[in-house]
């Protein structure tokens, strides 16, 4: 878990952390699909369509939205290939099927049978430090044309790829421009929109009911009288103008930075502590089944804090650990209501928050605390201390339960709790990360994992013994998150990335950038059978873990 100084950054919202890490194209070693994140997408500079998508180049990715089939279908970034998330231009060359962008440091382009992406960097073409390519265009005579920002052209075949400078031709009108010099329908017709926004084709904005201006980036109209659009903060739409109707289709999450994930169902929970300045959400979404549903805490009643740190889910209620007390949702009253210190929390600033049958678990900077579910609700809701004075000034950085015992990962090692005894002590011996600063548990059968300065250890709490190598860990130098441990491996997030035991083989695997992740620090885990849900600073991945054809 992320330790919560909050730091106001100048990081502009189209960026996230690439860390360096110089990707030449897709990773060969995964099938297609196998790596896919999503992140946060509604804002969008440029878009093209194909023979069925109308490709978005957006700060998350190349979103893909089918036409015929009126649906989103999954993104193309990091995770396949592409040499970054942040793109600024978007072509599809319908001579060859080729899909083309520009991102902030190279032109890539997808062959269409592999949908293989390969990428060529900027320094590789010859520009200079400060010089960007703007433009992207498609030659009638069967070539690719760049433009830089310093005016520089480059040309190369559209199906061998190999760009070498030229001179600015004569002409250019046989030329398919995108990006900068893309020609542009000359007004845009007013539109009608779902109450609550007030299409402005003047200004080029969209306007909420919550005095907020949405730019209108870019649009193109096909031969079906269908305008579609991208704006800056609001995502993309569609419009019919035979009815000039324009339907929000939204797409990805509303903020990058992920946290925690909670699980209902299908249905993912999303949120976490970001980086800018932009207003954060929690992100509601069923994967590949409907559009995600945004909810911003300023705007909502109710939710005091934006910085979520920890999601856990019941059948009718949601349960938002934040930076500024515990939120709890009541789905079936649409009811939103935080709990503080004012209410008898130990501390505000929540770490983690599990579930039983009768109680909430709330762990924090200065202890823990629990709710009775029963009188959740009532006008008198019991919120108790665990263990005081005991766990006082104590930071519990992470809970989970085996049976009747609650393990918490502390700032000074292992605090084991019996719930029925309603009673608990630090853990004391020669092995395990005793008096050691630990950062997550995980409990699974009778086993319990532990991550700590030390690296990462296990407990067999029926046998009383410590796991030997290669199960314990000394060598992750790297920040531990979260674990997550499971009948065929244990997870770990890390700050450089995630690891998997695989139990079967008895070792170690590492994932990082290289393999599809959009950044090296991943915060939170979800398994959900032959995949497993990686919660980053740059979105939602999702990876194929148990695939039967490929072995890590």
């Amino acid at each position: 878990m992320r330790f919560f100084t909050l730091l106001m950054l100048t990081v502009s919202i189209n960026l996230i952390a690439e860390e360096n890490t110089r990707i030449s194209g897709t990773n060969r070693d995964y099938n297609v699909g196998d790596w896919i994140t999503w992140s946060t997408t509604r804002y969008v500079r440029d878009l093209d369509m194909g023979n069925e998508f109308v490709y978005y180049a957006t700060t998350g990715g190349i979103t893909r939205y089918n036409f015929y089939e009126k649906q989103w279908y999954f993104p193309w970034t990091i995770s396949n290939g592409l040499s970054s998330m942040n793109i600024h231009v978007v072509g599809f060359d319908k001579n060859t099927g080729y899909l083309w962008c520009v991102t902030g440091n190279s032109i890539s382009y997808q062959e269409p049978a592999t949908k293989y992406w390969s990428n060529i960097f900027f320094d590789e073409l010859g520009l200079g430090y400060s010089d960007r390519i703007t433009s992207l265009g498609f030659g009638d005579d069967k070539k690719i044309y760049l433009v830089s920002s310093r005016s520089d052209w480059y040309r190369s075949e559209n199906m061998f790829i190999d760009f070498t400078r030229i001179n600015k031709p004569a002409r250019e009108d046989f030329i398919r421009w995108r990006g900068g010099k893309r020609r542009r329908l000359s007004k845009l017709p007013h539109l009608y929109m779902e109450p609550g926004f007030f299409f402005d084709e003047q200004n080029r904005v969209i306007d909420d009911v919550d005095l907020r201006h949405y730019d209108i980036t870019c649009w193109l109209q096909d031969e079906w009288q269908n305008l579609y659009l991208g704006t800056w903060g609001l995502g993309t739409g569609h419009a019919n103008l035979v009815t000039y109707n324009l339907e929000l289709t939204r797409h990805g999450l509303w903020s990058p930075a992920v946290d925690a994930i909670g699980a209902q169902s299908e249905t993912l929970w999303i949120g976490g502590v970001q980086n800018e300045r932009e207003s954060a959400g929690v992100t509601k979404w069923t994967p590949f089944d409907r559009q995600p549903e945004y909810f911003e805490p300023y705007l909502i009643t109710g939710f005091h804090n934006e910085n979520i740190t920890a999601i856990a889910a019941d059948e009718n209620l949601i349960w938002f650990g934040t930076l500024d007390g515990l939120t709890r949702h009541n789905l079936s009253k649409d009811i939103w209501r935080t709990y503080t210190i004012a209410d008898n929390l130990v501390d505000n600033r929540i770490q983690d928050v599990v579930l039983d049958d009768t109680t909430v678990w709330v762990a924090t900077v200065n202890g823990v605390s629990r709710i009775d579910k029963a009188t959740v609700g009532t006008d008198s809701t019991r919120i108790q201390l665990v263990d005081y004075p005991a766990l006082r000034n104590i930071s519990v950085r992470d809970l989970d339960q085996h049976h009747n015992l609650l393990w918490m990962a502390t700032e000074f090692g292992i605090y084991v709790y019996d719930k029925a005894e309603q009673s608990g002590g630090f853990y004391s011996g020669v092995e395990g990360p005793s008096g050691r600063e630990c950062f997550a548990v995980s409990c699974f059968e009778d086993e319990v994992w532990f991550g700590s300065v030390e690296g990462v250890s296990a407990f067999n709490v029926k046998s009383k013994t410590w796991l030997d190598p290669p199960a314990k860990h000394y060598e992750m130098s790297h920040h531990i998150n979260r674990i997550l441990a499971a009948e065929k491996a244990v997870w770990v997030a890390t700050d450089d990335g995630v690891y998997k035991f695989d139990r079967e083989r008895e070792r170690w695997v590492r994932f990082g950038i290289e393999d599809g992740l959009p950044t090296t620090k991943v915060f939170s885990l979800h398994l959900s059978g032959d995949y497993i849900w990686l919660g980053t600073l740059g979105g939602i991945t999702r990876f194929y873990w148990n695939s039967p054809y490929r072995i890590d």
